[in-house]
């Protein structure tokens, strides 16, 4: 009796839900004694998540979330992302800085933020692990990453923020971030020792040193900002799309691929009475 026709080709299989994703990580945290390590981790961990409050961005939900010691890393709702950009990284700014200006450690933080699909298993090994994932923290490790922090005032710059091409195209070319393009400069990221190099864009919410000679870290005066005032409470989703769609790559990506994710209106607390 014949054998039933196979096919020798792989068969396809369904695409992950789409994941906004974010990743941080400290600069020179190898350098502080040993005893330092654990508070400094609680305290990255801490001021992320207070920002994030702060930012109206309490009601996201952070999926696969992990603390590398000197690092935070997770994934979110794609939608959220251009509210991940700002007002988030102008909270998270400016809580650094009050938190620099203390008696404990320097915290500086480079933070990435890209987009992909990434599969979820919560509770199980590999949760959340894919290629986008490893190119997040790839941006984060690249050199125009590093270089950028190490050339800026080590008082007035405490966060450099690189995003991937495809988050630049779709949520600030496209227009759903606060932010103008003209407030980022396109880079070649690329990490030595590793197959990587791709076209990332960075944004510095508080310029200062060798970056005040790049035209693109010039902040517009027109915009309001975290630092202008501190009573300031930054501008959060509480009337937002539905939807979010990304389809410049033949994908669409709508918030039904989440699991159990819900928006609700958020009452804001300015990052001063924190």
């Amino acid at each position: 009796m014949p054998e039933p026709f196979r096919s020798v080709m792989p068969e396809s299989r369904p695409l992950p839900p789409y994941f906004g994703l974010l990743a941080v990580d400290a600069k020179d945290s190898t350098r502080l004694p040993s005893v330092q390590h654990a508070p400094l981790s609680r305290a990255i961990a801490e001021i992320i998540h207070r920002s994030l409050e702060a930012a109206g961005l309490k009601e996201m939900r952070r999926e696969f979330e992990n603390n590398s010691g000197d690092g935070l890393s997770f994934g979110f709702d794609p939608s959220w992302v251009p509210f991940v950009i700002s007002p988030f990284t102008e909270v998270l700014d400016k809580l650094l800085q009050r938190h620099n200006a203390g008696t404990g450690p320097c915290i500086r933080l480079r933070m990435s933020v890209h987009i992909g699909p990434v599969p979820v298993t919560p509770g199980l090994p590999g949760d959340g692990n894919a290629a986008p994932r490893s190119e997040t923290h790839r941006l984060l490790d690249s050199e125009p990453a590093r270089s950028c922090l190490a050339r800026a005032d080590a008082h007035a710059t405490p966060l450099v923020v690189i995003v991937s091409d495809a988050v630049h195209r779709a949520v600030v070319v496209g227009g759903y971030c606060a932010l103008q393009r003209s407030r980022f400069t396109e880079v070649r990221a690329e990490v030595a020792g590793k197959d990587f190099a791709q076209t990332a864009w960075m944004y510095v919410p508080s310029p200062s040193g060798e970056l005040l000679h790049q035209p693109a870290a010039q902040p517009e005066s027109a915009k309001g900002s975290v630092e202008e005032a501190d009573d300031a409470v930054p501008a959060g989703p509480q009337s937002r799309q539905t939807r979010f769609q990304h389809v410049e790559y033949g994908v669409a990506v709508m918030d039904s691929t989440m699991r159990d994710v819900h928006h609700h209106t958020v009452h804001q607390q300015g990052p001063d009475r924190l």
